[in-house]
Order: C-alpha cells, then structure tokens, then sequence
C-alpha cells in the first residue's frame, strides 16, 4: 500500500516521511485522512480486499493513530471498506457495478429533489448564483469540484425536505471524490473543452428548472449523470 503518493484534497501534496512529518501530521484532521483514502479505494490504488491496519496506516501519512480510527469510521459509513468479525479492517472495494449504483442513488435523489421544488414553486436563485460562481472560476480547477457539488447541494435543498439532503449529504463525499478523479485527469488533456462541456450541462438544466419544466430537467439531469460517469470510466481507463 503507497499512499504517500496520493493529492491532499486542495491539490498540495501529502506529507512525507521526512524530518517535518511528525509535525505537519500533528495538524491533519481526520477529515484529510478520510479524503486521502477514500481517493485511494475509489480510484482502486487500494484494491478490495486490502487490509486496513491502523498503526501502518498512521506511519505511511505521518500522522497519529486517532485521526485514522475516525477516518476509518467514515469509510465504513460510506460503504468502502469493512470491520470484519475479528475486528480487523479491509477495503471494500469500488468498481464499475459500484459507480452504476452511486449514480443510480444520487439520480434517484437529485430527480426527486427537482420535482419537489417544482411543486414548492421554490426559487431558483441558489442555482444561478451556483452557475454564475462556476462561471467566476472560469477554468478547470480543482475549486470547479467543489462548486459543481455545491450547486447540486442548492438543487436538493430547493426541495424544502431535510431528510432528502441528509441522505445526499451522505453520499455525497463518494460523488465528490468521483467527479475530482475524473474532473483531474480529463482536464489534464483538454481543460478549456472540459470546462465549457461541465458549464454547458448544467445551464439548460437550470433553465428547465426555471421553466417548471420539471420531467424535462429531470431527463437532463440522468443525461447529466451519464456524462459524468462516463468521464470517471474514461479516466479509468486512461490509468490502465
């Protein structure tokens, strides 16, 4: 197992195994933890059936055994890796059945959040101030995640149910971590491309949404899904 290698999640790299580590690990949370490996068993550098021990796991990112324990709760949350019976902890795994699943989940949410918000008549301005942000950014980075995530966020929310966003939120590290792989590599290639096609999908969607077309925002949003996970598939596939 080679962790070391993997990106903080800001795109700095990981601390190493050199005279600043004990003190650079000092300050990790748990949270950095759980970023470093969830990329590392979705992107399968941590392949399914990998054991997961907490002390070697602390060595290799230079940080205490507590953070670990905590990020090791949260996978298991996530359904990415396992206690066993003995107590021991293993990877899961994450394959293309994996990545059919979260897509299938996340549409399920996302469509029912689009048609309770066109029910609710909810205002649409969260979504615009989302797209005009990605607009802002105007390139691919990797901040262009995290506001792609947060526009999603804003669409579930318009839904007024609370049960619905918690049961996004979720599972919505596993899709962050899926669209930073993809989002990454296919950028690395062609980024302006890449940043006009994420714009371009998501500007329709809204004037749908706006429109109270809500069957056919609902139709782009699995169009949407699609794309995405195709660009994490092709990502994949790029490694191989």
């Amino acid at each position: 197992m080679t962790l070391l290698s993997l990106s903080r999640p800001n795109g700095t790299p990981a601390p190493g195994a050199g005279q600043h580590a004990t003190k650079l690990g000092r300050s990790i949370h748990s949270g950095w933890v759980a970023d470093v490996l969830r990329e590392a068993v979705i992107d399968g550098t941590l392949a399914a059936g990998t054991p997961l021990v907490e002390a070697r796991v602390a060595d290799e990112l230079a940080v205490s055994r507590g953070p670990v324990r905590s990020a090791l709760h949260v996978l298991e949350g996530e359904g990415l890796v396992r206690t066993l019976p003995n107590g021991r902890t293993e990877v899961v795994g994450f394959g293309a059945e994996d990545l059919g699943d979260l897509f299938r989940v996340r549409f399920e949410l996302e469509g029912t959040a689009i048609r309770w918000g066109a029910e609710r008549q909810a205002p649409i301005a969260p979504l615009t101030d989302a797209l005009a942000a990605f607009e802002v950014e105007g390139a691919t980075t990797p901040r262009l995640v995290e506001l792609d995530i947060a526009f999603h966020r804003a669409l579930v929310e318009r839904a007024g149910s609370r049960f619905l966003v918690e049961a996004w939120k979720a599972i919505a590290p596993v899709i962050q971590t899926v669209i930073t792989i993809g989002n990454r590599r296919l950028a690395a290639v062609d980024p302006a491309t890449h940043f006009r096609r994420i714009v371009a999908s998501h500007e329709p969607l809204i004037a749908a949404i706006g429109g109270g077309r809500a069957d056919e925002a609902v139709a782009m949003l699995s169009n949407q899904f699609e794309l995405t996970a195709s660009m994490f598939g092709d990502a994949q596939g790029e490694d191989r």
